[in-house]
């Protein structure tokens, strides 16, 4: 999942970003002239910064400072793309500012306890973050960063913020960067949009059940303190509220908390007991809670070991495919390259540990490459072939991109040569993935570059992609980087089974036997609040919707996608784009009386359409049509 502004600020050791914001017409100008109004300032803060770590005194004016731009409680719970251009300026001249001194103190022979002492004194005085959250982020990811420091004296601070605090207001130069690819097969078929896909759904479609984002938190406790101003609440070490409104519900809580066991074993066993006729199980990872300042390896293994002996005994027969989520790693979001050989900063354990209990539904066949790197590719039934990738090594967050931004076309061009292989056996493709690769999830922009380019190459092998990692249930459309006006795949997302603001949630996809495209799907929630007056009985789960028939769709086709999100991006549509972001939430009770106004729908459609970062093609067409 999508982690607060201050979480990754603290990360960052005080940077953060997130995903994709709707640019007004005269955005550049904007940028332009923000960064100009805040450059001196941000000087002045830099010298400021400079005077302390020489004194060790904080002047009147550094005070003042850390005074004006500390964080509140809206602040540290706020995505980046939910912030005013203003704002995300403000944090991305902030950042290059302090990596620039964090960086010069390395080089100046500060050591780790001094570089420590910055980022803590930082983090608490800017108050990003409570103090013990501060500490134990900043302890877990220090020695990363110093490793990089290290290694790369040259590194600048703005390629440190393009990458991370990627945004259009924070963008990147430095050709390491940009100029790595893919090598893509120059042949395939033409992009149009004259394919066969089926009308509608029929008796004999494939069910495939999808579940992702469980956050399983094993500190999760009933009554504990459900407002507690960290990443995550409902804890076991955080105290009984005064107020029993504020203590976590015995199903979860829609509040900034995670999943409760009771609330993950009961949405697996309503999967069991509603849907025995399911062929596959599509699980889109994110299993460890949001502890992110208390991680280690025994204690995520411990959790993802439950969840895992869960899904064994569910499902002892039926096909399994997962995929790694971004907090499985320790630290979390770090998966380090196989050519960084230092044993402390290795993923080797969690790929190990991961071949081992996936060995229970997958061929022999996929060892290999699960104990490489977290990914695989398996031949399900005749004719269809899935694909399982970690893209994690593309997350913003994921801080070994600074490392050595070009080994990411490792992965991208093993799928590639996946799906040029199935091309080649006349087998159709569904493609797994924890985090989206449009840019509303986070991956980094090279990453979007090169997979869309390798989606434009093979769009008539891939009939479907699933993701996870937003918690909403949504989906992206994929455009023709070549020719816009085709729409050519699909992304569909599975929502997440923890709540934050939405109920939890699982999907039902139905898929043609024969083109592997998804027909239709069902998305299956318990009103979580109601749920919560009656912890002695089971939830009731409903179906929500069937996303064929709430929106008239004659089948899930991209092109009919396409039709769909231009019709709600008219005024005639509002009322329908206004149930399809009441879907996207899962009808969460918070979500729903916060409310979303026109510029929240607006934004709500481009997330469908922008599949690459500031290729806003997509998204300016349906400004146009969105206000007449």
């Amino acid at each position: 999942m999508k982690l607060s502004i201050a979480t990754w600020l603290t990360l960052l050791m005080i940077i953060t970003v997130h995903g994709y914001q709707v640019k007004p017409k005269n955005f550049h100008q904007m940028v332009n002239l923000l960064q100009d109004q805040y450059v001196n300032i941000l000087k002045d803060f830099q010298q400021e910064l400079q005077v302390w770590q020489q004194t060790k005194v904080r002047t009147a004016r550094l005070q003042q400072m850390f005074h004006e731009w500390k964080f509140s409680k809206a602040d540290r719970r706020n995505d980046l793309e939910d912030l005013p251009i203003e704002r995300q300026t403000t944090f991305c001249i902030l950042c290059r500012s302090i990596v620039s001194q964090l960086m010069q103190q390395r080089i100046d022979g500060a050591t780790r306890a001094d570089l420590f002492a910055t980022a803590y004194e930082l983090c608490t005085s800017l108050q990003i973050q409570e103090s013990d959250v501060c500490f134990g982020v900043i302890d877990i990811n220090i020695d990363i960063f110093l490793h990089i420091f290290d290694e790369r004296p040259n590194l600048g601070a703005d390629s440190v913020c393009g990458v991370i605090f990627q945004s259009s207001s924070c963008v990147i130069n430095d050709p390491e960067f940009l100029d790595w690819s893919v090598n893509v097969d120059s042949g395939g078929e033409p992009v149009s949009q004259s394919k066969h896909f089926p009308n509608s759904r029929g008796e004999n479609d494939i069910k495939i059940v999808h579940l992702t984002d469980s956050h399983y938190d094993p500190k999760y406790e009933v009554g504990y303190n459900a407002n507690c101003n960290k990443p995550t609440c409902c804890r076991n070490d955080q105290g009984i509220p005064d107020d029993p409104e504020d203590g976590a519900g015995f199903w979860g809580d829609l509040r900034l908390c995670d999943s409760s066991w009771a609330s993950i074993e009961d949405a697996i066993d309503h999967i069991v007991e509603q849907h025995p006729d399911a062929a596959y199980i599509y699980h889109t990872g994110d299993i460890v809670d949001h502890g992110v300042w208390e991680t280690s390896v025994s204690h995520n293994i411990r959790t993802m070991n439950r969840f895992h002996n869960k899904l064994v005994e569910a499902f002892p027969n039926t096909p399994v495919y997962n995929a790694i989520g971004n907090h499985e790693a320790h630290p979390t979001n770090v998966f380090a390259p196989p050519t960084v050989n230092r044993l402390e900063f290795s993923s080797s354990w969690l790929y190990n540990y991961l071949a081992d209990v996936w060995d229970h539904w997958l061929p022999r066949s996929t060892i290999n490459t699960i104990h490489q790197g977290g990914f695989y590719t398996a031949l399900v039934r005749p004719g269809l072939r899935m694909v399982v990738v970690n893209n994690q090594d593309c997350y913003n967050f994921n801080w070994w991109i600074l490392w050595n931004p070009g080994y990411l076309a490792t992965q991208l061009q093993w799928l590639h040569d996946i799906l040029l292989h199935a091309e080649r056996n006349g087998e159709k493709v569904h493609l797994l993935a924890h985090i989206p690769y449009s840019s509303s999830g986070s991956t980094y922009f090279v990453c979007q570059r090169e997979f869309r380019r390798i989606v434009e190459r093979f769009y008539d092998t891939i009939s479907a992609q699933f993701n996870g990692h937003t918690h909403r249930d949504e989906f992206n459309v994929f455009y023709s980087r070549e020719n816009p006006e085709f729409a050519i795949n699909v992304a569909w997302n599975g929502g997440s089974l923890t709540a934050s603001h939405m109920n939890l949630n699982y999907v039902v996809y139905y898929v043609d036997p024969e083109t592997y495209q998804v027909t239709d799907f069902e998305s299956y929630i318990f009103n979580l609040t109601e749920a919560n007056r009656f912890p002695d009985r089971r939830p009731e789960w409903f179906k929500l919707y069937s996303f064929a028939d709430a929106f008239g769709m004659h089948n899930l086709s991209p092109a009919e996608a396409d039709t769909m999100v231009k019709r709600l991006g008219t005024p005639a549509g509002r009322s329908e784009l206004r149930r399809y972001w009441e879907f996207t939430v899962k009808m969460g009770d918070l979500s729903l009386a916060a409310g979303c106004d026109d510029d929240c729908l607006l934004n709500l459609l481009c997330r469908i359409v922008v599949s690459e970062l500031n290729d806003d093609v997509k998204c300016d067409e349906l400004r146009e049509t969105f206000f007449d």
